[in-house]
This record gives structure tokens, C-alpha cells and sequence, in this order.
């Protein structure tokens, strides 16, 4: 089954190791890839950033998706009539990723992807799963 990441996600150290045993597929949106590659580069400069994250997403197997049309029409979709598109964008169009793939999206944010129909906080997916 595939989940989709959030990037506050991978501020949980024990999430990422149980992910790494469980039989969950995870994705992630090029949009949470940008977000955590600026917090590396920040530090370390692009390059090395670069090769830190893609050895993170290697081996807990995540796979990057990118936003592509379908997903900017979910994202444009599910924020009419919800909060301001312009100050929430980047949640958008990483909860649509989880719309398109009818997948449960995985952050400490809720609030923020209530609009989405399975959420769970990394803690909330541990449990859920394990059963």
C-alpha cells in the first residue's frame, strides 16, 4: 500500500526506521523533495544536499513523484471554497499527490490536509498499520 509523506514526516527519526521494516510503499511529492533539499542546502550548499537526501529516500526506498496536471487540477479542486490558496499552495499540491493515488497522507500538520479523506500523524501510522 502506498502512503505519502509529508515533509515534517522525516523529522521522525522512529517513524523513518519502522517505515524502513514495514511493507508500505512510500511517496513523496517533488514539492516535500524541494522543501527538504532548501532545509539541507541551506546548511551544506545544493550538491551535497542533494546527495544526502536521495541517500535518505534510498533507503527507506521512497519514491519522488512529480506534480504534474492531474495533480494541479486536484490541488485547484480541493482548495476552492477551503483556505487561502496562496498562503497554503505548497499543501495543496502535496495532499494532492495522496488524492490522485488514493493514498493516506502522513504529516504532523492535520489541520491543514483536513480536506483529505485519511491522515495520520507518523505516530497514528504506526499503530494503524502494525495491525
Amino acid at each position: 500500500m502506498k502512503i505519502v509523506l509529508d515533509t515534517n514526516a522525516f523529522n521522525n527519526s522512529t517513524f523513518l526506521e519502522w517505515l524502513m521494516e514495514s511493507s508500505l510503499e512510500p511517496v513523496t511529492s517533488s514539492v516535500v523533495y524541494m522543501e527538504l533539499l532548501y532545509r539541507y542546502a541551506r546548511r551544506k550548499g545544493l550538491p551535497e544536499a542533494k546527495s544526502k537526501l536521495m541517500a535518505i529516500f534510498d533507503s527507506l526506498g521512497i519514491k519522488v513523484m512529480g506534480f504534474d496536471e492531474t495533480c494541479a487540477e486536484l490541488a485547484v479542486n480541493s482548495a476552492i471554497g477551503h483556505w487561502d490558496f496562496s498562503k497554503n499552495a505548497r499543501d495543496y499540491m502535496i495532499g494532492a499527490l495522496a488524492l490522485k493515488l488514493n493514498a493516506p497522507l502522513i504529516t504532523y500538520n492535520k489541520k491543514h490536509f483536513g480536506w483529505l479523506p485519511e491522515v495520520f500523524t507518523p505516530e497514528e501510522a504506526m499503530e494503524h498499520f502494525s495491525k
